[in-house]
């Protein structure tokens, strides 16, 4: 497998960055990198990104102001030259072992996939686990019926293929991982599947998976329709926006702490 680069937004990552850190540079390859875009974080955090790059050259930082989540991740796309590249947000988590299992299922590929998924989990803001979801192949009738199903950080794409694409969308601010899937399943002509969990998404109520749950709502069903082709993909538009407001209002309950604990005692 070639080079890895992780792409890292950030901005006022508050207690999360250290750990997030961590769990990318245990995991590194010496010609990997961790390819960070500090917002002008204010709380801390980025004395402790440069701290880390200091201590690490494969960590590159760079502090500017941005427009949002979406144009620092194309920032930080442009400063890259790995052949894949992820996406960490620095409230998340890379899991223990996750590169190593890409890196073990890509080197039966001549050439850098496409595409690399694998399964992921939810974890509350002390770390303990809330759901596992399994991988799955990006497709974009799944992806306008169920919304998006994958989760960006356990989703590693040819860089090539992401700038052909044209990066992230800077004018969405909740769903640009929906829209990026959604072109992605279009465009991918090969996925790679793992069966070794990749990400840990962060909820905490200062996230935007968190708290915010009723502007992704919103927001998708722009990318909805942008995405719609066909008479069969808008009946699964319309379907799948009446399903995430039904998630999306539950949300909060599915997601607390007795829910996840009881889930987990029924699957037993």
């Amino acid at each position: 497998m070639s080079r890895i680069g992780l792409l890292m937004p950030c901005r006022d990552a508050g207690p999360y960055l250290g750990e997030c850190l961590d769990s990318a540079l245990a995991q590194l390859g010496p010609d990997d990198e961790l390819v960070v875009q500090d917002g002008l974080s204010s709380d801390g955090s980025a004395l402790t990104l440069d701290q880390a790059a200091e201590r690490d050259p494969r960590v590159r930082v760079r502090h500017a102001g941005d427009r949002g989540q979406s144009d620092a991740l194309n920032h930080a796309l442009g400063r890259t030259t790995a052949d894949l590249v992820g996406w960490l947000n620095a409230d998340d988590l890379l899991l223990p072992g996750a590169l190593a299992a890409v890196r073990a299922a890509g080197s039966v590929f001549d050439r850098v996939p496409d595409l690399v998924v694998g399964p992921w989990r939810v974890i509350a803001a002390d770390g303990s686990i809330l759901r596992d979801y399994p991988a799955a192949r990006l497709r974009r009738d799944r992806l306008l019926l169920r919304g998006c199903y994958m989760f960006s950080g356990a989703v590693l794409i040819r860089r090539e293929l992401l700038v052909e694409l044209g990066g992230f969308r800077s004018d969405l601010h909740y769903t640009m991982d929906f829209d990026l899937m959604l072109r992605l399943a279009g465009a991918a002509q090969s996925q790679l599947v793992v069966n070794t969990p990749l990400a840990a998404l962060r909820l905490h109520r200062a996230s935007k998976s968190g708290g915010q749950t009723w502007r992704f709502a919103r927001e998708a069903v722009g990318v909805r329709r942008r995405h719609i082709r066909g008479a069969g993909e808008a009946a699964a538009a319309v379907v799948g926006t009446g399903l995430s407001v039904v998630s999306l209002a539950s949300f909060d309950l599915r997601f607390g702490s007795r829910y996840s604990r009881l889930r987990s005692r029924v699957r037993r």
